[in-house]
């Protein structure tokens, strides 16, 4: 991969962090502020009580992709970028620009995902 490309999806993950670090602020901010109101009966509770467990969830989603971005902007960094990190052979250009945190291989990544097939070299 030449260092355009490189740096276009260095651009796109930076990007994408921000994203991320923005909104799950806003839901922390919604969290801490908007559903800590206790007026109203049980119905209401349980209905905050839902929508707070919903914004957790959300934001460990967030959380994890997160932590991929960080990885893969230090991939760049240390030139391996775009290797998957099973095979170590390069990750499609296509693939990338899909997923630009992505740590497998599309092949390596089914057989993640299908318990029956162990993950191993391609």
């Amino acid at each position: 991969m030449n260092k355009k490309n490189i740096m276009n999806f260095k651009k796109i993950l930076i990007q994408k962090k921000t994203e991320i670090l923005n909104k799950t602020n806003n839901i922390e901010m919604e969290i801490n502020t908007g559903l800590n109101i206790s007026c109203g009966d049980e119905i209401d509770t349980a209905s905050q009580n839902s929508t707070k467990e919903i914004y957790f969830e959300l934001i460990e989603n967030e959380r994890v992709i997160l932590n991929s971005i960080n990885d893969a902007l230090i991939k760049i960094e240390k030139n391996t970028y775009a290797k998957c990190e099973n095979c170590n052979n390069i990750i499609p250009i296509e693939r990338l620009k899909a997923i630009p945190w992505t740590k497998y291989c599309i092949k390596c990544q089914e057989k993640l995902e299908n318990p029956k097939k162990r993950l191993r070299r391609c």
